[in-house]
């Protein structure tokens, strides 16, 4: 346990994959606005689950994504950012 805060989701989150490998489109039941994400958003939404911090979800996207890009950090980090802005998610 490296003592980081979980990542949790908003409860008041719907998550629907769209067809293929397109990504998926979350729903705030509570404010009724929706947000696409594109396939590694999807799998990043996948991997919250109230119990992983940062470190620990950054380590398990390496480990799911064929090439991960050199920025993945910043990139994760912005989208995690930007979900906690549309109080999507919570840490």
């Amino acid at each position: 346990m490296t003592g980081e805060p979980a990542i949790r989701k908003n409860p008041h989150v719907v998550f629907r994959k769209l067809a293929g490998e397109n990504g998926g489109v979350l729903l705030n039941v509570e404010s009724g606005q929706y947000h696409g994400v594109n396939a590694v958003g999807s799998l990043i939404w996948d991997l919250i689950d109230g119990e992983r911090g940062l470190e620990r979800l950054l380590a398990e996207l390496r480990d799911q994504l064929d090439d991960p890009p050199a920025n993945l950090r910043e990139e994760a980090e912005r989208f995690l950012a930007d979900l906690r802005e549309r109080d999507l998610i919570a840490s």
